[in-house]
């Protein structure tokens, strides 16, 4: 059931939110959490590393199984079990030690905006010192909003990040008003 208020609410946001510009003052907490996010939640890449432990530590089971009479059977499992144990734990250092370096390399700061995302009825309009983009709202992937920020995703592979603030929360307005209920996911 349609509730009147609501449609009321969202007319008048309509009317009232035209357009609005957010500062995307990205800090380096706010990076990793969206790296986060995007590579292991979203693309879902736990999978790989979690599916090469699970078949190494089979392999390392039948090799216990086949201790007595097999004479290095014990050795073998234990070799299989260690790498099928390690190799997951080197790739999700890697990530994140990764990750690390990239929000350092960017020169991620709080106090300057490293792009400004323009939200309209119409368009997004991205710019970032001379360099500027357009999208369209029906282009749009998904918009999340997590606690402290907005991930706008313009396609699968690419997003911007709109930290808390006032002009993100007059941006969120226009996102739910924009996109299509099935685009949006509010985690805040």
């Amino acid at each position: 059931m349609d509730n009147p208020d609501v449609k009321v609410r969202t007319q008048t946001l309509k009317e009232s939110l035209k357009s609005v510009t957010v500062p995307c003052k990205i800090d380096r907490k706010t990076f990793k959490r969206f790296a986060i996010y995007d590579t292991i939640v979203r693309r879902k890449c736990w999978r790989n590393p979690a599916l090469f432990a699970l078949i190494m530590s089979g392999f390392a089971a039948a090799c216990f199984f086949a201790r007595k009479t097999h004479a290095q059977a014990t050795l073998l499992g234990g070799v299989l079990l260690g790498v099928g144990l390690v190799l997951p734990i080197v790739w999700f250092g890697m990530f994140f030690s990764s990750v690390s370096r990239q929000a350092t390399r960017s020169g991620l700061s709080p106090d300057r905006a490293q792009y400004y995302v323009t939200l309209s009825e119409e368009k997004i309009h991205v710019s970032k010192g001379k360099e500027t983009a357009d999208f369209l709202w029906q282009d749009v992937y998904l918009a999340r909003r997590v606690k402290g920020c907005i991930y706008l995703y313009v396609s699968p592979a690419r997003a911007f990040l709109l930290p808390d603030g006032a002009e993100s929360e007059q941006g969120w307005a226009i996102i739910t008003t924009a996109l299509d209920p099935e685009k949006i996911q509010d985690k805040s």
